[in-house]
């Protein structure tokens, strides 16, 4: 792709932006860390919580950046152009679940632990000093959660290195430490709070990006946009389900689409860590249930803009590019000056916010529940060091991947399994202790994988039920694993004594 002085202008501002914004959020937590002393475990919270000053806008704005990486420019439209708007069963979905994580899980967890794993290990009850069983089961959880946290942004880097390559004739490796050397250097001066507040822009900007490109081809399709969107409609790229078991199937998407988004909104890191650094409990429920709104409107965004993709290339008759290319190579070939690099600038923050996040969050849960350092005179260098090694290991497993065929569709699929486990392990932990009495330790924390991937081999492989319903199944599998556990460790109790 070509890219004109002003597209490269346009993205250099995008990031002479960023690092304005991290600057500014850095003097921020300066002022308000003046007298935080800087080996005490209030120095952690201040950096990967941004001592609980995160704002109803900033975690609202971060929560949606985070969910939208640059995927959603590969994904979202091209689903639209060879299926239709069913998509949303799962988009519902997680609007009802965000509801119930806002108001039934964040009592819960708020103000109750660093990380969501900090606060598994305490319980229900929130015991203040752990046991050993508690602190193993701690790490055991860390340990998962980097390793396919670790698996799943390096696939969602690559989808948008694959662009950036693509954009400024790069190989993808390069585009790869790029990207990532960008990120690693803001989230090194802000911390958190840095993340937000550039989660804030990045999230304004792919927004725009995605409103200009409806434009954009409405200017230069022979047709308006409007007559294009009604193409689409005419040929039922609006319809939410097909005849037969359609809509059956629409309503397994929403049980779908409400257990991910629990797993992703409730249990992962990298929301929960937006949420516990909010300045109170009612301003992470409100940002929380206020995101289910926003991404449905941004997802509706790209949404349609794969009905207009379609009606574009089927009315003029042009030439269909590969799937993935979709996008860029009309980028490429018809946005005008400036524009162009708007969009660029767009799949750089959607994947730069997806990434920063994930970033903050694997070095949170290594260096408070992985390694278990609660106090050192050198926590500043420790922090910017676990953030290093974090980063050099997204980009060498990005570059792996980037040399396996169909390694999006293989990372994307193992990131999505391995979340069903944490939070079949939350509901009966944290809202079921009542009737199924479990402890925290290593053997059972590691059973429950084994289970919940189980239940889902179960759904695959055996009984055929709606693929959609596979981490539901997980799920539930796991949980009666845990029930029946608790059974019997209770009938063995009562036996001995």
């Amino acid at each position: 792709m070509h890219l004109s002085s002003l597209d490269v202008a346009v993205v250099l501002a995008y990031i002479v932006l960023i690092y304005t914004i991290a600057i500014f959020a850095n003097r921020f937590m300066h002022r308000h860390t003046l007298s935080t002393k800087p080996d005490t475990r209030e120095a952690m919270v201040n950096h990967y919580l941004a001592g609980k000053t995160i704002t109803f806008g900033e975690a609202l704005l971060s929560i949606i950046a985070t969910e939208f990486s640059a995927l959603a420019f590969l994904i979202i439209p091209t689903y639209v152009y060879f299926e239709n708007l069913s998509y949303l069963r799962f988009i519902i979905g997680a609007c009802i679940s965000r509801a119930l994580i806002a108001f039934f899980f964040l009592p819960y967890v708020y103000g109750k632990g660093l990380t969501i794993f900090e606060v598994l290990a305490r319980g229900i009850h929130g015991y203040k000093v752990l046991k050993k069983e508690g602190e193993d089961g701690k790490k055991t959880f860390a340990f998962f959660y980097i390793l396919t946290k670790l698996i799943g942004v390096s696939v969602k880097l690559l989808g948008g290195a694959m662009l950036i390559a693509e954009f400024f004739h790069v190989s993808i490796f390069i585009a790869i430490v790029s990207i990532s050397t960008l990120t690693y250097f803001y989230i090194l001066v802000g911390g958190l709070k840095a993340v937000v507040r550039t989660d804030m822009l990045q999230a304004t900007i792919f927004i725009v990006g995605g409103i200009a490109a409806h434009h954009v081809l409405g200017q230069m399709s022979s047709y308006s946009w409007g007559e294009l969107v009604q193409f689409g409609y005419g040929a039922g790229k609006f319809n939410l389900w097909e005849g037969g078991f359609g809509f059956l199937h629409f309503v397994y998407g929403i049980f779908a689409g409400i257990a991910y988004d629990a797993a992703t909104h409730g249990v992962d890191q990298d929301l929960t860590q937006k949420l516990f650094g909010a300045k109170d409990k009612k301003t992470a429920q409100k940002a929380l249930a206020w995101s289910a709104v926003g991404s449905l409107i941004v997802n509706c965004i790209f949404l349609s803009l794969g009905v207009v993709l379609w009606a574009y290339y089927t009315k003029h008759g042009y030439k269909l590019p590969a799937a993935d290319k979709m996008l860029s190579s009309l980028i490429e070939h018809n946005f005008p000056t400036g524009l162009k690099g708007l969009m660029v600038a767009s799949i750089l923050a959607a994947c730069m916010s997806s990434l920063d996040s994930s970033i903050n969050a694997m070095s949170s849960v290594l260096w408070n529940d992985l390694l278990n350092v609660k106090q050192s005179k050198m926590i500043r260098v420790y922090i910017n060091l676990d953030n290093f090694i974090i980063v050099l290991g997204i980009v060498m497993m990005s570059h792996l991947f980037s040399l396996v065929p169909h390694a999006l569709k293989l990372g994307m699929q193992f990131a999505y399994l391995a979340t069903a486990p944490m939070l079949a392990f939350f509901i009966v932990r944290m809202l079921l202790s009542k009737y199924i009495r479990i402890n925290f330790s290593s053997s059972l924390i590691m059973l429950s994988f084994g289970f919940t991937l189980l239940g889902m081999g179960l759904n695959h492989f055996r009984f055929g039920f709606d693929p959609q319903l596979t981490i539901l199944w997980g799920i539930v599998t796991t949980i009666f694993f845990m029930w029946v556990y608790s059974k019997i460790t209770d009938y063995i109790n009562k036996s001995e004594t």
